[in-house]
Order: C-alpha cells, then structure tokens, then sequence
C-alpha cells in the first residue's frame, strides 16, 4: 500500500498533467485524479495511527 507522500505526490503529478492538458474534459479527468489521490492521501493519514496502536495492543 502506497503511504501518504507517495500518494501526494501522484496529485501533484495529476494537477501538473491538468495544467498542460490540451482539452477541457482531460484538464478535467486529470483534477478528478488529482482530487482522488489527495483524498486517499488523507484516508491513509487517518488510518495509518489507528494501525500503529492496534499493532501496539
């Protein structure tokens, strides 16, 4: 499973393509992505603490 950096930084790449993309509905597709690896990114930072304290018990 990809960490939280990891899956900023596939946003990022994303939001790079969106900026250089030649029609609106790629721009598009290409925020889309954005916008789901930003919220997995967070899904993972809430998750990853809860592991770690399971694991610890």
């Amino acid at each position: 499973m990809p960490n939280a950096k990891d899956l900023i930084e596939r946003a990022r790449m994303f939001e790079e393509r969106a900026e250089t993309a030649a029609d609106p509905i790629t721009r598009q597709h290409y925020r889309e992505m954005a916008a789901h690896y930003r919220s997995l990114s967070m899904e993972h930072q809430d998750v990853t603490p809860r592991r770690e304290h399971e694991a610890a018990h």
